[in-house]
């Protein structure tokens, strides 16, 4: 009697978490913005296609922006986890009229957390201070650069510390007209464009940026950039793409580092 009680309750465990990570529904517009309120911070964006926009705004890290690329895009899905380690699913759509453009997500039902992290190491703080220090680094590391008319990004150092890497990105605007940048993305992908599938490309959300209080940079002049990121399992066939947009403009620039560059990464003592 007590093993089919067991049994019985374990089964009813089983299903409660199944239904918890059941995908939900969302519509997403091409002339609208839909946003996604989570309990705790977004600490990473899958896209199961490039049809979905989305970016963290800058000083909310619980807030999700979505936006579709293009107009009657095919079902895709869309997995986002949060510091607390929940796995949120969601199955997307296409719809001009969404039937809503805020949705506020309270944590699932289930008190286990699906998903562990491997970095518990440097907390918002310690952060900050190393992106501060790291920002003062005078040395030129990487030839890594890409460039747009007289607009050129480039990754001048590569740190890591721990499951903790910090990338130090110098932006130079050597046109008369200021840059002003909308947002940058990091994102894991193939290296060969293949036919997308929901792996191919995985974004990751910085667990902190430094230099983006003051988006504009203004003509003639530099701003560098810090952000720092878990440690993203890259292989041969796999690269880290930073992309840097321009508000109002089309002076977007990519970075593309690969595993080998990630292996000469100057260790920080601390």
């Amino acid at each position: 009697m007590k093993k089919n009680l067991f049994l019985c309750l374990l089964l009813l465990q089983l299903t409660a978490t199944a239904q918890d990570l059941q995908p939900k529904s969302l519509e997403l517009a091409y002339q609208k913005t839909t946003t996604l309120v989570f309990p705790h911070t977004v600490q990473s964006v899958d896209r199961g296609s490039r049809d979905i926009l989305a970016q963290v705004p800058e000083k909310v890290e619980n807030v999700l922006q979505l936006k579709a690329a293009q107009e009657g895009f095919t079902e895709t899905n869309l997995t986002v986890i949060t510091a607390d380690g929940r796995l949120y699913s969601f199955e997307v759509t296409y719809a001009d009229h969404p039937a809503t453009t805020l949705l506020k997500l309270g944590p699932p039902a289930s008190t286990d957390a699906p998903v562990e992290f491997a970095n518990k190491n440097l907390n918002t703080e310690q952060l900050k201070t190393i992106a501060n220090l790291l920002a003062e680094d005078p040395r030129y590391c990487y030839g890594i650069k890409d460039k747009a008319g007289k607009t050129k990004t480039t990754l001048e150092g590569i740190y890591v510390q721990g499951n903790t890497f910090f990338y130090r990105l110098v932006l130079s605007n050597k046109s008369p007209i200021p840059y002003d940048v909308d947002f940058v993305r990091f994102s894991l992908r193939d290296r060969r464009q293949v036919k997308r599938t929901a792996t191919q490309e995985e974004e990751r959300i910085p667990l902190y940026a430094y230099g983006l209080e003051e988006k504009t940079v203004e003509a003639g002049g530099q701003k560098t950039l810090v952000f720092a990121l878990e440690k993203v399992p890259i292989t041969k066939e796999k690269e880290l793409v930073v992309e840097l947009f321009e508000k109002n403009g089309g002076r977007h620039l990519q970075l593309r580092i690969r595993g080998k560059d990630l292996e000469q990464a100057c260790a920080l003592l601390l």
